[in-house]
């Protein structure tokens, strides 16, 4: 899929996940129990959705791509842009190896390719032609999106006092009526905006992939 196909792709998905945040608020039968189960749903959700979308950006910029403003991205000159290397790199990069020649991913498992303190590596272990603005879209500072449903999906995955700390420090970012859960922070409001943390995290990601394939 190239970035033009993989943007109508991810914006179409997170439009979805925004409806289903909405059936979430909207449904005040919900006890606090249900409540929980569906934002830890929702939010492993659109990590899934976000993973694979930075993964279809990778290999179609390693591999070539035109973008939404009608410009080409040549491929990666000289190396093997098939998906197989391109996750035996990324894996590489992850633990902090260097990718051995000729080596491709054989595993069934895919690698974490949204990871949010990596992804500027995997971009410069990548090193695609358009590096400056995938670098621009998904290390950008401001936009914390990302980052945020990363650590909040994590703590729901993985439940440790560790994570659980991480995340309660987004506390003095949102106003949550209680904090029971670490899943609890998703419908924390930041009240320099009014808005609802969820629904920032999903724009700051459809930003992030306006930049990445434009």
């Amino acid at each position: 899929m190239n970035l033009v196909g993989s943007y109508v792709q991810i914006v179409g998905r997170i439009d979805r996940r925004r409806r289903q945040a909405n059936s979430i608020i909207a449904d005040i039968s919900l006890t606090p129990w249900k409540r929980r189960f569906l934002t830890e749903s929702l939010v492993s959700n659109v990590w899934l959705d976000w993973s694979t979308f930075v993964k279809q950006v990778f290999v179609a910029s390693c591999n070539g791509s035109l973008t939404r403003s009608g410009s080409f991205i040549a491929p990666r000159a000289g190396l093997d842009n098939s998906e197989p290397r391109i996750r035996h790199e990324i894996r590489s990069i992850y633990g902090n190896k260097i990718p051995v020649p000729g080596h491709t991913d054989k595993g069934n498992s895919e690698p974490t390719w949204a990871d949010t303190w990596k992804i500027v590596a995997y971009i410069n272990g990548l090193a695609p032609s358009n590096a400056v603005t995938l670098k621009s879209a998904f290390g950008a500072g401001n936009l914390t999106g990302s980052k945020r449903v990363h650590l909040v999906r994590n703590a729901c995955a993985h439940k440790s006092r560790h994570n659980r700390t991480e995340v309660s420090q987004l506390r003095s970012m949102y106003i949550t009526t209680h904090y029971l859960d670490p899943i609890d922070i998703a419908w924390g409001v930041n009240p320099a905006t009014n808005g609802i943390a969820m629904y920032e995290w999903l724009s700051d990601m459809e930003t992030m992939a306006d930049v990445a394939t434009s």
